[in-house]
């Protein structure tokens, strides 16, 4: 069954929709860019449809994640062109970390693409296999998120250690996937359910419904992946 909903084009749509579904009843839909504080007073950006952009730039992460779910390559290239998309649209409502925080994100979506290329396509490894400098990646993606949010925010409001905790919890396992690591799926799990409570703080109500999805998908990826490896391992 896991392997049938992982492969299933239909949950692929239904995570699409219901990023649909979110903004339309919620009215962020139809926001044009005069919602936004950077342009509120700028006559041009009402034509701005900036609701559907962020329901698109949505959309297109779902599928992204979706395809890296199957151990699908174009996954890590749909992420990376999307990240800064997401990147400008974080910004503009209100996160001024993001400035700093997404180049950082899209290099390490960048490094998968790469990092895929040296292994089969079914091949998948442990966070084990490189036990001797996981806490390195967990520590400096800590150290960083703290630096580069301090840099951005200059104080240390609730909203700068949100930005910070969301931003480490991305680093680890986007640093975990360029390697094919499965244990990056808990991590998404959990950095699933911080995004929901911050897309929340932020009405940006197209995320929270895609957040609910991912909790879901990195749910099924993590057992799958944890069976193409092992698969690999009695066929060699």
């Amino acid at each position: 069954m896991l392997k049938a909903l992982n492969k299933s084009w239909l949950f692929d749509l239904f995570g699409v929709l219901i990023v649909i579904f979110a903004a339309y009843t919620s009215g962020y839909f139809f926001d044009n860019l005069t919602q936004s504080v950077f342009f509120s007073k700028n006559e041009w950006a009402k034509y701005v449809p900036f609701g559907i952009i962020s329901v698109i730039s949505s959309s297109l992460s779902i599928m992204s994640t979706r395809l890296t779910a199957r151990l699908n390559k174009f996954g890590n290239i749909v992420g990376t062109v999307n990240t800064l998309v997401s990147g400008v649209i974080d910004f503009i409502l209100g996160n001024n970390g993001a400035i700093l925080t997404y180049p950082v994100s899209f290099l390490l979506n960048a490094a998968s693409i790469k990092g895929w290329r040296q292994y089969e396509d079914k091949h998948v490894n442990r966070a084990t296999d490189f036990k001797k400098w996981l806490p390195f990646v967990v520590g400096g993606a800590i150290i960083l998120s703290l630096g580069l949010n301090y840099l951005a925010f200059q104080n240390t409001s609730p909203l700068f250690w949100l930005a910070s905790a969301v931003f480490s919890l991305s680093l680890i396992p986007n640093i975990l996937n360029i390697f094919k690591i499965e244990d990056q799926w808990l991590f998404w799990i959990f950095y699933n359910f911080v995004q929901l409570v911050k897309a929340t703080t932020q009405g940006n109500f197209a995320n929270v419904g895609k957040y609910l999805y991912y909790i879901v998908n990195s749910g099924v990826a993590y057992p799958i992946w944890r069976m193409a490896r092992q698969n690999d391992i009695e066929d060699v």
